[in-house]
């Protein structure tokens, strides 16, 4: 039997023009625009260049990453029939100075750290089989609202469906980002680490968090439902996060009035106890009452951001779960481990306190 694959491929070969998925990985694309045209993809790949080498078992996106270079990208851009800058603005890994910085074309295996691992993407409004880059960021909601995306554990989805109280929260979390901007959902950020802190203790709300889980049909994955199952309770945090980062700065601001008011809306006794206190004393240390000052900024948005804490890093695209948090303790690791001591300071820094943080605002060691 003859191989059906012609020696080159022209645009004539491609007929299908596969949908564009924002975020999407290079390796991703390319192996749907391969299938929905009924190519093998290294016939593809040979296509594009030299350098190619795929793994005994075949490529497999949420696993591989494939880096083109110059030469690649502009035969691509013909057997596909795009535009590179539409390529670009969709792709991540199709940027000029990503393009710029790959000297040849390779696939290379994602790296394990968390947050590096891209996510599959929702198949109810993305293209089943397709996968994201995670921009370091672990999991998120789709947009649809029906799924969450998860790059831990090799990738995987959570049929949000059953807990309408998901969706819900999903829209208040929307809210509070269009209405305060990245804040927001840097502030959500922050309230989601605090809600993870307490179901890996056995805090504040899990017995309702158990209760999501067994409706979700996770109960041999407890772990990987956490983010998911803690998500209304992280919004409702936030949005008293917010409270108090509008008061610290007036006269009288008191953090433990705030805390109290917080444990009569989250706690199921009413009251946060003393060992519950210990992520939301971490953040506290952070935003600090101070003084009033006028905040600095050309928009609203600018000059509420200005006001967070330096440990905020401002995300480089918008959207939810997109800002880093200024807690740096890594779930799924003993919230006691450290990985390494930061030389900058020792580990006195809050940055530090878990992990060393490249842009630590410690001070040196003496």
């Amino acid at each position: 039997m003859t191989d059906p694959t012609p020696a080159h491929l022209t645009v004539d070969d491609l007929p299908i023009r596969v949908p564009l998925i924002h975020g999407e990985t290079t390796g991703s694309f390319l192996a749907r625009t391969a299938t929905a045209n009924g190519l093998p993809l290294p016939a593809l790949l040979d296509e594009l260049g030299d350098g190619y080498e795929l793994p005994a078992d075949g490529l497999s996106p949420g696993r591989e990453e494939v880096d083109l270079p110059a030469e690649a990208l502009a035969r691509l851009v013909l057997l596909v029939d795009r535009d590179a800058d539409q390529l670009a603005r969709a792709l991540p890994g199709l940027t000029p100075d990503r393009i710029a910085e790959t000297e040849a074309g390779r696939i290379t295996p994602w790296p394990q750290e968390p947050g590096a691992a891209p996510l599959p993407a929702c198949p109810l409004c993305m293209e089943p089989g397709a996968w994201l880059v995670a921009h370091g960021h672990r999991w998120r909601p789709c947009g649809c609202g029906r799924r969450w995306m998860a790059g831990d554990d090799g990738g995987y989805l959570v049929d949000t469906g059953p807990l309408p109280e998901l969706g819900r929260a999903l829209k208040r979390h929307r809210a509070l980002a269009h209405r305060l901007g990245p804040t927001g959902d840097a502030l959500l950020a922050d309230a989601h680490q605090v809600a993870l802190w307490w179901w890996v203790s056995g805090q504040v709300g899990a017995k309702v968090w158990r209760e999501r889980e067994d409706t979700l049909r996770l109960t041999r994955h407890r772990r990987r439902a956490a983010p998911v199952v803690v998500y209304p309770e992280a919004v409702t945090l936030a949005e008293a996060m917010w409270a108090w980062e509008e008061k610290r700065r007036r006269p009288g601001a008191s953090a433990e009035e705030w805390v109290e008011g917080l444990g009569r809306q989250l706690a199921p006794t009413g009251v946060i106890s003393r060992r519950e206190r210990a992520p939301l004393t971490y953040w506290l240390e952070q935003h600090r009452t101070e003084p009033a000052s006028k905040p600095v900024g050309r928009t609203t948005a600018d000059r509420r951001w200005n006001r967070l804490p330096d440990l905020h890093q401002r995300p480089t695209e918008s959207g939810l779960l997109r800002a880093p948090s200024c807690l740096m303790w890594v779930y799924g690791l003993p919230l006691t481990e450290t990985s390494a001591v930061c030389p900058q300071c020792d580990g006195r820094a809050p940055s530090c306190r878990w992990v060393p943080y490249s842009g630590c605002t410690g001070a040196p060691r003496k």
